[in-house]
């Protein structure tokens, strides 16, 4: 099957449509691009940089993917890339800037769900299966993992991370890590429960939820100190992979866990 291309899109040359794509009318396709089989680009797309898409993602109505960074650093003369994996949806009016870095990328990975209106800043990591709602912004560096969830109206603050199969709130401010399989919730965020339905949902075991629930009691609830809490779960969950997870991310924050602050007794 050959490509579909609108006769009023525009394909500059040099760039590299694959086999099966749509293109429709008025989408512009910059000289960079790297489209994989089965692409499908709505009315009046646009696609620059030096982007690349895997297959079967789907692009509707003033999607723009790949332009450069709003970072006020940037150089024009440097180089930097858009990577985007396979079967994802892009809804209207997505936004999706290349790295501020030279020949850094920003990255989006497969199966994502970007809905109306959202925002993926430079140098940004979407994992896989990642869902972010409509009018929902990230700054840079900020990385989500697999299968985590952010709910519309929210902003995410610049080199955060939420890991996998997280669950985030809408009209939150997210300014710190939220632990893997956590639900958070509030302005700013804070880390409220486990993500109990999701991992229901996705096929976690009864003595897995047990184990991650147990271990955001202790870094989450508990009054140990960060360190402490984590050595304690280091030694009771030494064989558990979903605590070693949440320890090792626990382990590498830079910016902090959103740990409720202490309410002041009126």
């Amino acid at each position: 099957m050959s490509e579909d291309i609108h006769p009023t899109a525009i394909i500059e040359p040099g760039a590299e449509i694959g086999e099966g794509c749509r293109i429709g009318a008025y989408c512009c396709i910059g000289p960079h691009v790297r489209l994989g089989r089965n692409n499908v680009l709505h009315t009046n797309v646009v696609i620059d940089g030096h982007t690349t898409l895997g297959d079967g993602n789907e692009l509707f109505s003033f999607a723009c993917i790949g332009k450069i960074s709003q970072d006020l650093k940037f150089r024009r003369e440097w180089v930097s890339y858009s990577l985007i994996g396979s079967g994802n949806v892009f809804r209207e009016y997505v936004t999706v800037n290349a790295s501020s870095m030279d020949g850094g990328s920003t990255i989006v990975g497969n199966g994502c769900l970007l809905l109306s209106y959202s925002h993926v800043a430079h140098d940004c990591v979407l994992g896989d299966k990642v869902i972010v709602s409509s009018d929902s912004k990230m700054a840079g560096h900020v990385e989500i993992g697999d299968h985590a969830i952010v709910n519309a109206k929210t902003g995410i603050v610049q080199f955060v991370r939420i890991g996998r199969f997280a669950f985030i709130g809408g009209f939150n401010k997210v300014a710190k890590d939220i632990l893997p399989y956590c639900i958070a919730d509030g302005f700013p965020s804070e880390i409220r429960g486990i993500n109990k339905v999701g991992l229901e949902r996705n096929g976690f075991t009864a003595d897995q939820i047990k184990a991650i629930q147990d271990a955001y009691k202790t870094i989450v609830r508990s009054a140990l100190p960060l360190k402490e809490a984590l050595a304690s779960l280091s030694e009771k969950y030494a064989d558990v992979p979903e605590i070693r997870e949440m320890i090792d991310f626990a382990s590498a924050s830079k910016v902090g866990l959103a740990r409720p602050r202490k309410r002041e007794k009126s």
